[in-house]
Formats: C-alpha cells, structure tokens, sequence
C-alpha cells in the first residue's frame, strides 16, 4: 500500500480528489490532508508519504517551494503537481525539479490520475526497496484516531504501548473536546437523500473541517459520531483559546451549512490539565449540547458551572444491552417477544428521563441497529430514509413523544415480522444457509453454525426444519453434493479431490454417500457426462 499526501487550499478540490477513486482497491490509502505547503511539509516526517500531490499555487509555501523543501530534508516522496491552465511555467519548473507529472485540475481524470499515480508508484517502490523495505501500515494521526476511539466512542481502555501513550499526553497536555452536530430536522433533505449520501456528505464535511481546524490549532483529531456529527479533541495550548474556538465554531457553522444547506451546533469543554481527562471533557461537551435543545438562541455553548446539574444526566442513556435480545427475536420473526423488548426501552425512558440528545441518539441508534436486521430485497422501502427518522426525532420535544416515536415505530417492526411468519421466512434460517454454502470445504456441524449465529442448536435445529422441511444435516449433505455434481462434470478432478474439497473423511465414505442421494457411484456419474454437458 503506497501512501499519499494530498495538498490544496481549496478544501473542494482535496474532497473531489479523494471521492475519485476507491484509493485502496488499487494500493494507495491517504494517509493525510494539507492546506498549503507548511502544512504538508509539517505532516511529511510524520507521515512519510510515497506520494504527494499537491497544487502548484497555495499561500504560504506553495507547491514549488515544497518540494525544494522537501528535497532538502531528503524526504523520499514522488510528486504530482495540481495546475490551472495559467500555470504552465510552474509546471515545468516542477518537471524539471523531478516532478513525476501535472496535472490540470480542470480536465482531471480518473484514468489520468492512475496514469500518473502508476509512474509514481513505481519510482517508490524502487526507493523502498534501496531503503530495505517498507513502512507500517499506521501513522500516527491513525494511531492517534484509534486511541480516542477507544477511549471517547467505544469507551474502552486504549491498547497501545506506553511509550505512545506518553507521546499523546505531551501531544495532548491541554484538550478540549468538541461535539458537533448536524441538526438535519432543521432544513431536511429530499427522500431520494439515502443513507448512503449521508456517509458521503459526512466524510466531505470531514476534510473541510479539518482544513479550517488545522488554521487555528496544530494538535487536533478528528472522530466521526454515528451518522449525525463529530467529536474533535484539540489541544489548546494559549489561555485565550475561547476566543480562538469561538471564532473556529462560527467558520465551522458558516461553512457547513453553505456547503450542505444543514444547521450544526458546537459545544465545547473546559480546557483539560491531562490526556485522561478527556472522557470527562466529552461529557462536559454533552451537557453543554443538552442545553442547545433547550435554549437553540446560541449555537456555540461553552460548559459552564450553570450546567452543573446537568452533569448527572450526562452518562450515555444505554439500551446496548437490549440488542442481543432484539436481534434474536428479529432473525426469528417473534413478533411478542420483540414487542415485550420495545416495552423495556419505553419503561426505561419513563424511569430515567433522558435528556432530549440522549433519547434521539438512542433512537436514532435504535432504528439503525433494527433496520440493519432486515437486509432483503423485499425488504427495501419498509422503512423511512435516516434522515427523515432524524428529522422526526429533533422535532420532538418530550419524553412522551419520543416514547409515542418508538410505539408506532415498534407497531411496523411488529406488523413486518407477522408477514414473515405468515411467508414461512426465517432470518437465521437464511444465515445458516449462507454460511453453508460458503463453507461447503469444512466440516460443518449444527453447533457450529448456532454458535456463529449467537442463537442455540435446539432453536436452530427446529426452526430450520420448519422452514426448509429437512433436518439441518441432511441439507448440509445436499448441498456438498450437489456441489461433487458439478465437480464432476468439468472432467478435471480425481475423486480424492473432490472428496477433500468437500470435507468428506475419506474417498469411501464421500462416494457412499454420493451413491445414496444420486443412486450411482461418482465414477459412474462422470462417465454419463459428455464434455461440456449433463448427464443423461
């Protein structure tokens, strides 16, 4: 995997550059984003990218003086140089410079791009190999996303050795945590808007803002929250740092609703004396947004002493708990049990009264986790887009009528899962299936496939025969031989092999049981395919 470092000021332009192509399918990952050539050349010894592409004109250091730079510190990166039409002399001074091509932006092209990226690449792995090898596959902005990962969205201990953790306390001796949300119900989108989009405008959303952060702040990461907004843990070092956050919040506002015609609000933490800290400044970051629903006059708040009360209710409301169950009774279409479920999470938001971000995110992460159950074709359209579920959510203002939200929400899930019984359907059953037959080379067993599906052998073993009129076993046996009948019309395998392919113990017991189910021996079975045909 060859590294990039991509380098524009036109935040537009490294979000076009990054969406044209599957970068990975063909062996590049980017690995960074900068803003101008101090920036980039900030990033390079960290980073040590193979390739850096970056426009000709930038202010403060422009591309030429990059890769003078870059050249001097004996930075090993190929470069590709972004042009505008009227920029031709440049270009030529950077070919001259050992540029590897230009490229103008306005007539850019996928293909023109891999043309570019393939000569590039070549002339790295040359350097690779003169260097001994090549680098690890994580930098450390990625080392540093998984830790704050692992610490703010997943809530767990990082697992990282000490001597980087030291390097993120010294990198991180002031945070402050950010939470930025999109507020979709205030302007919504148009139902052909998918989820799909979404992920899509998020990740656009996220290469600017860390265009406009890198402005203001040296030490940031960014974190992407569910589907709706960011956690951003940045390190402010200077005392006045409200002021500077004051002002970047306004420009991340600005910016984003130009861009993607949504409302976003920013809380923002106390600043922190310690990395450790930060938990606990994410959920200052919380109080502070709880507050925006109920006073939206401001959609910049700093954590103050008045949210103090605040902080009681600042524990993420968790009905995590309740997924394996509501899984389970989903894939195995039971529609009461499902219900009983749905009427634990009702009890639960009357019993705690969660603040109005917690009750939508847990809805929101609700409907995603439930719909993400239902995976058919004859599936699709059931349910409304995201955002329009998003839009409902912030629209609702009480506890009762998110709790009216789940009931009628719950009444769909309801009435879907009694069609699926009346249609004979079993969502486990269809899992089952598929892991089979993409498994036919192992030895397949019904505790096997129970485990790998969370569900026990006796609920399995009963509903597959419900469904499919045959014992789990027998299917499994179906389906190897009828894979050993195509096997055996391609006239290119000896029946060890095939009887290895299949997980048969041994040639004999493969051709008793293929004797059985097609009532003639494997050999006898070849011998009445011609070449190119089916038996007679």
């Amino acid at each position: 995997m060859f590294r990039i470092l991509l380098v524009d000021d036109e935040p537009l332009i490294l979000a076009g550059i990054t969406s044209m192509l599957e970068w990975e399918e063909y062996g590049y990952k980017i690995v960074g984003k900068a803003g101008n050539g101090q920036q980039a050349l900030a990033q390079m010894e960290e980073l040590q990218p193979d390739i850096v592409i970056t426009d000709i004109k930038m202010p403060a250091m422009d591309g030429i003086a990059l890769m003078r730079e870059a050249e001097s510190r004996k930075y090993p990166a190929q470069f590709i140089l972004l042009t505008n039409l009227e920029e031709f002399r440049l270009a030529r001074e950077a070919l001259h410079l050992g540029a590897i091509d230009y490229l103008v932006k306005l007539e850019l092209t996928e293909e023109r791009l891999l043309e570019c990226l393939h000569r590039a690449s070549e002339k790295a792995q040359q350097i690779r190999e003169e260097n001994g090898g090549g680098l690890s596959e994580m930098t450390a902005g990625e080392a540093a996303k998984s830790y704050f990962q692992s610490l703010l969205i997943y809530e767990t201990e990082p697992k990282t050795e000490e001597a980087f953790k030291q390097r993120m306390a010294d990198r991180f001796k002031h945070p402050v945590v950010l939470l930025l949300i999109f507020n979709y119900g205030v302007f919504g989108f148009s139902k052909g808007f998918t989820r799909e989009d979404q992920k899509k405008n998020l990740s656009f959303a996220e290469d600017i803002l860390a265009q406009m952060i890198q402005g203001f702040f040296d030490s940031y990461c960014i974190l992407r929250q569910e589907q709706n907004g960011f956690i951003v843990v940045l390190e402010a070092v200077e005392e006045g740092y409200k002021q500077t956050l004051q002002s970047l919040a306004g420009k991340m506002i600005s910016v984003l609703h130009d861009y993607f015609e949504v409302a976003v609000s920013v809380s923002i933490s106390k600043r922190g004396e310690a990395l450790e800290e930060c938990r606990d400044l994410l959920y200052q970051a919380i109080a502070s947004m709880n507050h925006y629903y109920y006073d939206d006059s401001c959609p910049v708040l700093f954590y103050t002493q008045e949210y103090e009360e605040d902080e009681n209710h600042t524990s993420n409301f968790n009905i995590g708990f309740l997924k394996k169950d509501l899984s389970l009774a989903v894939r195995g279409n039971d529609p009461d049990k499902f219900m009983e479920i749905m009427g634990q999470i009702i009890e639960l938001l009357k019993e705690y009264r969660p603040s109005k971000l917690q009750a939508v995110n847990a809805c929101t992460n609700l409907y995603y986790f439930i719909t993400s159950l239902f995976e058919r074709e004859e599936d699709e359209g059931v349910f409304p887009y995201a955002v329009n579920i998003m839009e409902t959510l912030n629209h609702i203002n009480s506890i009762q009528g998110v709790i009216l939200w789940i009931s009628e929400f719950s009444r769909e899930v309801e009435g879907l899962l009694q069609e699926r019984n009346e249609a004979g359907t079993d969502k486990n059953v269809e899992l089952a299936i598929q892991y089979v037959r993409g498994h036919l080379a192992d030895k397949i067993t019904l505790a096997q496939v129970a485990e790998k599906l969370n569900i026990s052998q006796g609920h399995l073993s009963s509903t597959f025969k419900k469904c499919m009129n045959k014992n789990f076993t027998d299917f499994v046996t179906e389906e190897k031989i009828a894979r050993a009948r195509e096997m055996l019309a391609e006239h290119k395998y000896m029946m060890y092999e095939i009887s290895d392919a299949l997980g048969f113990d041994n040639q004999y017991y493969f051709s008793t049981v293929f004797k059985k189910l097609v009532g003639c021996s494997p050999k006898e079975y070849e011998a009445q395919i011609p070449a190119g045909g089916s038996p007679q």
